[in-house]
């Protein structure tokens, strides 16, 4: 069967997976610094929107410990076993003492209880069905009863731990109606989880010599979407857990969670658990390679599954990404990651920046707005008679000649200087000030005057590498990025194959598509999904006010900083939205790194998701940022049209921008992105 490339790589969300991921999961380079079967102790386990979390702690667990695909297994498998379970958060939210009164904290105890009771019996289960040869186990794991207590308390006669699920799952049934319709004074049952789950887990220790010394790793996903109660409860399993049962939580980076128990105690770090960042293993500043290899070994994958061949001598290395053993070779073999990233080059093409200067100097229509729209209007700014626009474009120079268009509309440059500087370039190759010119401003002059052709996008969105820097470790927005692409490629294409590499245009449409698509789901995050909406709207509005100066004084500018002490200044409710952001990966808050002088207060940047930044035609990379301060940011987040629009207005004033490029720019508030789909 011929696989379409679009199909291998639309699933994008851990939901379409099964429990069992052997063979689909790719470990991270880093992955022993943050292995959670050498866990002694409770984790929290933090990562961003489309970080891998869910999959991540899935690799852990037994469905994917003791696959039926995963042919050898270690000596030391039994020495921790992952249980996951996600609460059905929508069912959860009335589990409260408003619905249940008193009777709440016990039917949460006993909903959680069932849930992972199943998890224990479909262990057995997992483990029975696997690959292991011991048959001494498997006998005793088979004819391994319920525990007496357990089955007294759910009312049901012995039944063997292995087929225990079903009549678990019963039980479920009945105390999930009964919360839903809680008539009758008391549920049939009433479950003390960490009792339950010591029992269980001691129950199963005794039942062979391999599993005496086995601990039991309950993981428990989601846990910001749990309210305050139920999180107490959760953290009281954390705070207490110890062999043979540990208990971990997962939650997105930055939720306010609470950190409170059942008692007067708090779950402290180092002493309770330890803290173990996703994103850290591969996106910190140290380690941006190790997204970039986790990305193309994502894709070569999803590629070799479908035949879609990348090179025989890696083969093997490509279908062991899930197996730990094989890490060394992959972290250590830099010629395999050479040839991993050229391949992965070779499929989504990109254009070298002086290629694309180049393009925009032969294509007449990218030219005439250089010529038109930057140099004329510069010597006009100037006053300037005796030099035309010719004087400054040079066909051998492509990057100087674009670099000249937003030089002359700054104020400090007078052409004639200019002029002679640019004739030392092109006359004897005399680079001086140029080098720092090119490489400050060049970019920005690029995204101006392809913002300046809507129909267009702009070449600098394209290419794998842009890819990676664009999706900023978040997985989903990676694959979507290729998803976009791959579709478009097949539909060009007259028997649905593709040809690599992928055509630039193409990828230009499917970033924008992606860019566009991303912008519109900010709307379904979270209760503030609106207010985060306008918020990404605009930010990136001024952020395309400041790209559309034609002085570039200021190139590249994506994000924003605020000081600490500003912050405290803002209203509740503004700093909520802030949090929201953070939390929904719109917006990255990251300690300053650029202090001009040592009577600067500590600041706070905010960069804006820069999957957004095709949409907004600004810069993915982080170079310049704007220094708002506690007014500017609450007229940002809830302040009123108008405004909103006095704030646009004085920073067009500022970087003298005409009022109608301004009136232009405030119309992607109200722009409906869906025609950026096609």
């Amino acid at each position: 069967m011929i696989h379409k490339l679009s199909d291998i790589v639309s699933k994008n969300r851990a939901e379409e997976f099964p429990d069992d991921l052997w063979g689909l999961y790719v470990l991270p380079l880093d992955y022993e610094t943050a292995n959670l079967h050498k866990l002694t102790k409770g984790s929290v386990i933090v990562g961003g929107r489309g970080s891998g979390k869910t999959m991540y702690l899935k690799y852990h667990c037994h469905a994917t410990m003791f696959s039926k695909n995963r042919f050898n297994l270690p000596q030391d498998i039994f020495t921790s076993i992952g249980i996951y379970w996600k609460p059905d958060t929508a069912f959860t939210q009335i589990i409260n003492n408003r619905w249940l009164s008193e009777r709440w904290l016990s039917a949460f105890n006993t909903y959680s209880s069932l849930c992972i009771l199943i998890e224990f019996s479909k262990l057995i289960k997992n483990i029975n069905s696997s690959n292991i040869e011991n048959i001494d186990l498997i006998n005793s794991l088979a004819s391994l009863y319920l525990p007496d207590p357990i089955s007294e308390e759910i009312k049901c006669n012995r039944v063997k731990l292995i087929d225990a699920d079903k009549i678990l799952e019963s039980c479920l049934y009945k105390i999930t109606n009964w919360i839903n319709s809680p008539f009758e004074k008391s549920p049939d049952y009433n479950i003390e989880p960490k009792n339950t789950f010591d029992i269980i887990s001691k129950h199963i220790q005794q039942s062979h010599e391999l599993l005496r010394n086995t601990t039991f790793h309950i993981f428990i996903d989601e846990f910001e979407n749990l309210s305050q109660e139920q999180q107490k409860i959760i953290n009281t399993w954390l705070k207490h857990g110890r062999s043979p049962t540990l208990y971990s939580i997962a939650y997105k980076k930055h939720a306010n969670v609470s950190n409170d128990t059942l008692s007067q105690e708090k779950i402290v770090e180092l002493n309770d658990y330890r803290i173990i960042d996703l994103e850290q293993l591969y996106l910190d500043d140290n380690s941006y390679k190790n997204y970039e290899i986790l990305a193309s070994e994502i894709l070569a994958l999803k590629l070799t599954s479908a035949n879609k061949a990348f090179s025989p001598i890696y083969t093997e290395l490509i279908k062991s990404y899930s197996d730990p053993s094989f890490l060394t070779k992959r972290r250590e073999n830099k010629e395999y990651q050479s040839a991993l990233i050229t391949h992965m080059n070779g499929i989504f093409q990109s254009m070298a920046i002086r290629q694309l200067s180049q393009e925009i100097i032969i294509d007449s229509t990218l030219k005439g707005k250089l010529v038109n729209g930057l140099i004329v209007e510069g010597l006009k700014k100037h006053d300037e008679k005796k030099l035309n626009a010719f004087d400054f474009i040079n066909d051998k120079y492509p990057e100087a000649s674009l670099v000249n268009g937003v030089l002359l509309n700054r104020t400090s440059m007078k052409p004639s200087i200019l002029k002679n500087k640019f004739d030392e370039l092109t006359t004897h190759d005399v680079t001086g000030d140029y080098k720092g010119w090119i490489d400050n401003n060049l970019y920005g002059v690029i995204l101006y005057i392809y913002n300046t052709l809507p129909k267009r996008v702009c070449p600098l969105y394209v290419g794998f590498n842009q890819f990676v820097l664009m999706s900023k470790g978040n997985l989903r927005h990676f694959l979507e990025l290729c998803y976009q692409t791959f579709l478009r490629a097949e539909n060009q294409s007259e028997d649905g194959n593709i040809d690599f590499p992928i055509n630039i245009a193409v990828q230009g449409k499917a970033t924008l598509a992606t860019s566009t698509t991303q912008l519109e789901k900010i709307e379904q995050l979270g209760s503030n999904g609106i207010h985060l909406k306008r918020l990404a709207k605009r930010l990136g509005v001024i952020f395309t006010l400041s790209q559309n100066r034609k002085s570039q004084s200021e190139p590249e500018i994506n994000h924003f900083s605020i000081a600490l002490s500003d912050i405290s200044l803002l209203d509740e409710d503004t700093q909520k939205l802030l949090t929201e952001a953070s939390i929904w990966s719109v917006l990255f808050p990251t300690k300053s790194t650029k202090i001009k002088s040592s009577t600067d207060t500590e600041m706070i940047d905010y960069i804006l998701h820069p999957m957004l930044s095709c949409y907004f035609g600004i810069s993915p990379r982080k170079k310049r940022k704007l220094r708002f301060n506690a007014e500017h940011i609450r007229a940002i987040c809830y302040g009123k049209e108008d405004e909103f629009k006095s704030l646009v207005s004085k920073y067009s004033k500022q970087w003298d921008i005409a009022s109608d490029e301004g009136d232009q720019t405030t119309k992607l508030l109200d722009q409906n992105g869906q025609y950026r789909l096609l």
